[in-house]
């Protein structure tokens, strides 16, 4: 189960980086279609699969708020250095 978080957390932070929020909802719902089946196959039963389902969802969206907090961070980096050049005087 840690790899599934694991590996939730980093998908989210991906997302982060590149979608808006709106994107978590069908990755969610992908995510619980995906995990519940395995999570039946490998003999964990049903309540172990969605809470397992559960988790990987949390960890999917921590993940998005990490990259997107750093998505913003790296933005507001460049914007301090574009903006703390000294300008030319006009002649």
């Amino acid at each position: 189960m840690t790899e599934l978080l694991i590996f939730s957390f980093l998908a989210g932070a991906v997302l982060g980086q590149r979608f808006r929020v709106l994107m978590l909802l069908p990755v969610t719902f992908i995510l619980v279609l995906t995990v519940l089946p395995v999570g039946l196959m490998t003999s964990l039963g049903f309540l172990e699969g969605l809470k397992a389902a559960m988790f990987a969802a949390i960890s999917l969206q921590a993940g998005y708020l990490f990259g997107s907090g750093a998505r913003f961070a790296l933005a507001a980096a460049r914007a301090a250095r574009v903006v703390a050049r000294p300008a030319k005087a006009a002649r």
